[in-house]
């Protein structure tokens, strides 16, 4: 989708191609660690299916504006690992925290859980945004505190990650009729 990656503020990563089919299953968490010029931020998170040609299907995503990054530890849930891979953030008015200008922060983006099939040869693919047009607007006040410099932190001290849950793709019985595998 080279719309999606177009333009500054677009970033990509992409796995290797998988060595045997696998199914995501379920919810994904990307965690980023960031700085930001402006009191506020909005990440998109956007994980793509890439076959061997490079044609990408879409098959999930979740954004995050950055002021409303708190989150409730008791309704989160967590991977083995203990990171998050469901986060649930309040969205109240007393969970608002503005994001310090040059400090850097980690955010938490709920990507929408999903179902799918990735076949082997195809890649996963996230892709970051700071935009989710015309799917989001934004409030003028929202806007002023957007308009910044955002850098996503490439460093063993603020490691950003996905959490994305995948089985191998018998692990689950097709036993729908409407049920839709990408690739």
């Amino acid at each position: 989708d080279r719309t999606l990656q177009a333009g500054p503020g677009g970033l990509t990563y992409t796995t290797k191609p998988f060595a045997a089919d696998r199914v995501l299953a379920g919810p994904i968490d990307a965690t980023l660690y960031a700085t930001s010029t402006r009191p506020d931020t909005f990440l998109e998170a956007t994980i793509e299916d890439i076959d061997p040609s490079g044609t990408s299907t879409s098959l999930t995503a979740g954004g995050l504006l950055g002021s409303f990054r708190a989150l409730d530890a008791k309704q989160t849930w967590r991977a083995p690992d203990g990171n998050p891979i469901l986060p649930y953030h309040p969205y109240t008015r007393a969970s608002v925290t503005p994001v310090e200008s040059g400090r850097v922060t980690r955010f938490d983006i709920e990507v929408f859980p999903t179902f799918a099939k990735v076949v082997k040869g195809h890649s996963l693919r996230l892709t970051l945004t700071t935009s989710d047009t015309p799917h989001l607007g934004f409030a003028p006040d929202q806007l002023q505190n957007l308009s910044g410099v955002y850098q996503v932190q490439r460093n063993a001290r603020a490691a950003s990650f996905v959490e994305i849950p995948t089985a191998p793709a018998d692990a689950f019985a097709k036993t729908c009729s409407i049920c839709v595998t990408a690739g």
